[in-house]
């Protein structure tokens, strides 16, 4: 498995590229940028065969229908976020509308889905705490948490449904579920592990590996 982190969009959030040996991707968070990362997408060879989305604020989604247009990739997020990519529900960050992915490139998943992205095996996780719909998406060992959390800290709980409480608890989740060498790629910053932020994170407040 490759990981190409692309910052895109005025806040330079992460888009991850992630690929197989026979060049099958998926775009996670796409949030500006569609014509860059779909260059690069054509520059690697790869086929792009799905867009997963961790949660509805703009930049980590201003660019999804861009990228689907391009490359006709199907699209996957959790159900409280398919309203805000439909164009039928505002960002809760800005109350401005996104660019409406097409319905039928559109799929919602849910706690403990599983998709194959080629050789890619990847399993959703309900991460609520930034968002009320927050999912993680864990490819093969890796894990994918949006603004969930970052390197020694974590995503801003005071936009419309944040919830600290929730936040800490999706944490431990993941500190219950994966080991602590387990890479994190946020949707910010720099890459870290799960080990390092549950000793070092001061947003944590002593979370321990195993809970």
């Amino acid at each position: 498995m490759k990981i190409l982190c692309v910052p895109v969009g005025p806040l330079q959030a992460n888009c991850y590229l992630v690929w197989d040996d026979d060049l099958r991707a998926c775009a996670i968070d796409p949030g500006g940028e569609p014509e860059r990362l779909a260059g690069i997408v054509r520059q690697e060879g790869l086929t792009l065969d799905a867009i997963l989305v961790t949660h509805g604020h703009f930049d980590h989604v201003e660019g999804v229908k861009g990228l689907s247009d391009a490359t006709q990739a199907l699209v996957y997020c959790s159900q409280g976020v398919a309203p805000v990519l439909k164009g039928a529900k505002d960002c809760s960050a800005t109350g401005l509308a996104i660019p409406a992915v097409d319905a039928e490139r559109l799929e919602t998943v849910s706690d403990g889905s599983v998709l194959s992205i080629g050789a890619l095996r990847v399993t959703v996780i309900a991460t609520p705490g930034h968002t009320p719909a927050d999912i993680t998406f864990e490819l093969e060992g890796h894990l994918f948490p949006g603004d969930l959390l970052f390197y020694r800290s974590v995503g801003r709980t005071d936009f419309p449904g944040g919830d600290f409480a929730q936040l800490l608890a999706s944490v431990r989740r993941l500190a219950e579920r994966y080991p602590a060498e387990t890479p994190v790629h946020p949707g910010h910053m720099q890459s870290t592990t799960l080990g390092e932020e549950l000793t070092m994170n001061p947003f944590l407040g002593g979370l321990g590996v195993h809970g």
